[in-house]
């Protein structure tokens, strides 16, 4: 799965989400005591694989608190990293936070840990600030830097809600602060406003999901009312569109066998009235073939094995085992 996201252009991958949440583990799973290891030793496999073929893993997202206190949490897994001595996956790697807001200021626990030391898990001292905000985001930045000596590149997900779960009323309340937080991530320099909050060079990107982003457009949600959201983005917007709609595509593949001694002749006098008829693109690349709309394979499964013909369906053609025998090929022509 992770190769197809990386042939479709995928740049970052997720691996895994809340794992600090008991209801995301069975009863068997869960214990304190041999959880961050439990979720270390199915994270790495992943992320090495994710790092080999050019795709930029994910450390998964904390519940904000949570069932295992998210801060705690995330320092012992990258702790757990740095003990492992899993330095590629260090050098590679993003942190992720929610952007919830919990219906307090986006200014809430703004500076991290170092700015507010009096707050303890679970309970917040008066005076004092957490990382259960929008901020969350600057925590999580805290922790790398102190455990990893650096600071780690983050992206802040689901921003603006004001929790997991979205309701009309909590949308209406919190309008003016997902306009901020766009508003902040569109202009430099904004964020040292105190009613915006403060982006820094490591953060990689603010996510918003469409149902956020649909209240504050209501009835009149659309492509392009999005487009408008996010203004100043718009030339870039149009170029990467324009771009998608120039790629070239490939509607119809042949895809045929290759020997060391070159191409068959036989494989070729067989496919030649199929060629003639529906003029496909002609080649010998599963690659080339994972791009078309429909592929027409040759059959040779000493080249093409059933897990390719699966692949080239993940990835989202329609393919066309054709038969052996040249005639029953000439008969399906003429059926069609």
């Amino acid at each position: 799965m992770l190769d197809i996201y990386k042939k479709w252009g995928c740049e970052y991958v997720v691996l895994g989400d809340k794992p600090n949440k008991k209801s995301n583990w069975s009863l068997a799973d869960w214990h304190y005591e041999t959880l961050v290891e439990r979720f270390l030793d199915r994270f790495i496999p992943l992320a090495y694989h994710s790092i080999r073929i050019g795709l930029k893993p994910i450390l998964a997202p904390l519940e904000p608190g949570g069932d295992y206190w998210d801060y705690a949490f995330l320092e012992l897994l990258l702790e757990g990293l740095c003990q492992r001595k899993m330095t590629s996956i260090l050098d590679h790697l993003t942190l992720a936070s929610y952007g919830y807001t919990y219906n307090k200021p986006l200014s809430w626990g703004s500076g991290g840990p170092e700015h507010w030391p009096g707050s303890i898990p679970y309970q917040t001292p008066e005076g004092q600030e957490d990382q259960i905000g929008f901020n969350n985001f600057a925590w999580v930045q805290a922790a790398g830097e102190r455990l990893t000596g650096s600071k780690m590149p983050v992206i802040i997900l689901d921003a603006g809600r004001p929790a997991p779960i979205l309701t009309q009323n909590d949308g209406d309340l919190s309008l003016s602060e997902i306009q901020k937080i766009i508003t902040a991530c569109q202009a430099d320099g904004l964020g040292e406003n105190s009613d915006l909050p403060l982006f820094n060079e490591n953060v990689v990107g603010c996510t918003y999901s469409l149902d956020t982003l649909k209240l504050l457009k209501g009835e009149g949600f659309s492509p392009v009312t999005i487009e408008q959201l996010f203004n100043s983005k718009k030339t870039k917007l149009n170029k990467a569109a324009k771009s998608y709609e120039n790629q070239s595509k490939i509607a119809h593949y042949l895809l045929l066998p290759c020997y060391e001694s070159g191409v068959s002749d036989a494989v070729l006098n067989k496919v030649r009235p199929l060629i003639k008829k529906f003029r496909p693109t002609v080649g010998f690349s599963l690659e080339e073939a994972s791009h078309a709309a429909k592929v027409s394979v040759y059959p040779d499964p000493h080249q093409f094995s059933d897990v390719q013909i699966d692949q080239l369906r993940a990835a989202g053609c329609k393919v066309e085992i054709l038969p052996d025998s040249g005639i029953e090929i000439a008969t399906i022509l003429q059926a069609n």
